[in-house]
């Protein structure tokens, strides 16, 4: 029986409870034997963001934490910004890749309707069992975008894709992003620790 690993990538500035949300619902449903929470260095489908990658990788350890509820067997990891290059996934399935390993790649709405398009999506269908979890309130136009994606991903690539059964948390780290620059809280949206770590850092301040 292979080992069932998830990988679970993003750039996380900063991991509010949306992430935290569609993990939980990964770890619930799938179960994974280990789950890499994968902070990425250069994401190449947006700008890079000005905080030092250390940050972003500190407050996932923070988000992802065992006092959040997650065990062990979720683990943080710098593979990607240890690369410190543009973060290609199908680079990372590649590396996690082995024949006793099952792998499953966690992603949001946006990201999943865009697969086709990012490098190298043969690989990436290849290597990886594709699991949904949404990441905003499924109307009928959003539903169908879905499933039209999925039904073209399945007969162009042979992909296997699952979709969980999470409720959505509308938030985006842009909003928590804004929230704090504005001198709001943002306490509602990310958790105490990953809170004081952005005021103690001064984190987005500008």
């Amino acid at each position: 029986m292979p080992r069932k690993i998830g990988i679970y990538g993003g750039t996380f500035s900063p991991p509010h409870i949306g992430h935290i949300s569609a993990a939980k619902a990964f770890y619930d449903e799938i179960k994974p034997d280990t789950l890499l929470i994968m902070p990425t260095f250069t994401p190449p489908h947006k700008i890079a963001y000005t905080i030092d990658p250390i940050h972003r990788m500190n407050m996932a350890k923070l988000a992802f934490s065992d006092k959040e509820g997650f065990s062990d067997t979720v683990k943080v990891s710098d593979f990607e910004l240890n690369k410190k290059n543009v973060s290609y996934t199908y680079e990372t399935l590649e590396h996690f890749a082995s024949p006793d390993v099952k792998l499953y790649f966690l992603c949001g709405t946006d990201m999943f309707l865009t697969l086709d398009k990012w490098r190298n999506p043969e690989i990436i269908f290849d290597l990886a069992v594709i699991v949904l979890a949404l990441r905003e309130d499924t109307t009928d136009e959003i539903s169908e975008k879905i499933a039209l994606a999925k039904d073209l991903y399945e007969k162009n690539y042979g992909a296997e894709i699952i979709i969980l059964k999470n409720k959505p948390i509308t938030v985006s780290s842009s909003e928590v992003r804004l929230a704090v620059s504005s001198g709001e809280n943002a306490s509602a949206f990310i958790t105490g620790p990953v809170y004081d770590y952005i005021k103690n850092n001064k984190l987005y301040s500008d």
